[in-house]
């Protein structure tokens, strides 16, 4: 199976080039992604599988049958772009102004293309089913949760995924089991206070300065109220007050995020911060109103499908070529969602010598599509072969 899978995968290696060139030159933003899921149900189709289209928003979803029954794998890929400029000379640079794919969707999205073409090939040998999910708007991360109300994961065993990482070398992957990646949520804070001229400071209530201290006491539910073996991040990312620079202004608008790596401490965060916010407020004599947006929870990984993909990545790669990352990162995925549904695991495609994601020279390596492609196979083959294979 590992020959007949290099094969087809040497076949379909151009294919995937072109292809994700394609999609770098036209990057469509979250909740946009009309052309791209046109091409991916246009691609899913030409295999001869059911396609739905329009899935929580522009998702995409299809299911591929073994030949025998068996269990479900669910794969997923994301699609969206980011709204940054693009600063690159590549030949297949955004024709996009301001957008672009700094994140490595357009890579996710081939390379799932890609495992879909090789699996189908190999459906008369298969045992099960693989339910490919291309999903809308990860990076607003709204779209996990749209896709799985719609019933994606109805009936699905496990799901993987993976992201592109420049940090990591290129033929390598990292994966760690539990905490993997943090949840993440937004805050706004209006602070109304007084405004007045801004030489006579006593006859106002300056928000400004309740704003400073709003930032400043929010690091102490950090470094005073949370346990230092139990990361948060509180960052307070907007801060906007004022017109001229003689007159201090009536409200100030505050806005940040809250990342954890625990559901316990993630929710406890929206009350303790509308606490502090509420409490500086009084006491500089002005008044608040706070609102807190639920995001995405932390990234699970469950250990079983962990050790799994782990396992495959060393007989494929090599073992020096699987790293464990020793620490999570305080960034965020919204494929904790579907972990909701079912055990599963996210791991880090080694992209190598690259730009820094979310940046504006990033371009996922093409060569690492052809290894994203093997490992999403194999992985597939043995879950769906081994019953034993989700302890």
């Amino acid at each position: 199976m590992p020959d007949t899978l290099r094969r087809a995968i040497d076949a379909i290696e151009p294919e995937m080039i072109e292809t994700r060139h394609h999609l770098h030159q036209n990057p469509e933003l979250s909740f946009q992604e009309e052309k791209t899921a046109a091409l991916v149900a246009e691609r899913l189709g030409q295999l001869g599988l059911t396609v739905q289209t329009g899935v929580g928003g522009h998702g995409v979803v299809a299911t591929l049958q073994g030949a025998r029954p068996g269990r479900t794998l669910a794969i997923r890929a994301d699609m969206d772009a980011l709204p940054i400029q693009e600063q690159s000379r590549l030949p297949y640079c955004s024709r996009q102004p301001g957008v672009m794919h700094a994140c490595g969707h357009d890579g996710h999205t081939t390379i799932l293309l890609g495992t879909a073409k090789t699996l189908a090939a190999l459906r008369g040998e298969m045992a099960g089913n693989v339910r490919f999910i291309f999903q809308p708007a990860e990076e607003v991360v709204g779209g996990a949760h749209r896709m799985c109300e719609a019933g994606v994961m109805d009936g699905v065993d496990a799901v993987i995924a993976l992201h592109g990482w420049p940090q990591i070398g290129l033929g390598q992957i990292g994966v760690r089991s539990g905490a993997m990646m943090a949840s993440a949520e937004t805050f706004e804070i209006r602070i109304q206070g007084q405004g007045a001229h801004a030489a006579y400071p006593h006859l106002s209530v300056d928000p400004i300065v309740v704003g400073a201290q709003v930032v400043t006491a929010l690091q102490t539910l950090v470094s005073r109220e949370t346990d230092p073996n139990d990361p948060v991040v509180v960052t307070v990312g907007q801060f906007h007050a004022g017109t001229a620079y003689n007159i201090i202004p009536g409200t100030a608008h505050l806005a940040g995020t809250v990342r954890t790596l625990s559901n316990e401490t993630r929710r406890s965060m929206p009350d303790r911060i509308r606490r502090v916010v509420e409490g500086v407020c009084a006491a500089a004599r002005a008044s608040c109103e706070f609102a807190y947006h639920e995001g995405t929870p932390p990234v699970m990984n469950d250990p079983g499908i962990n050790n799994l993909i782990a396992e495959v990545g060393r007989e494929t790669l090599g073992e020096e070529n699987v790293l464990t990352i020793p620490h999570p990162s305080m960034g965020a995925e919204d494929f904790a969602v579907y972990l909701d549904y079912a055990p599963g695991a996210m791991f880090r495609l080694g992209l190598g010598e690259t730009a820094p994601i979310h940046t504006p020279t990033f371009d996922f390596e093409d060569r690492a599509l052809r290894v994203g492609v093997e490992l999403f196979c194999r992985v597939a083959l043995r879950f769906l072969d081994d019953p034993a294979s989700k302890r």
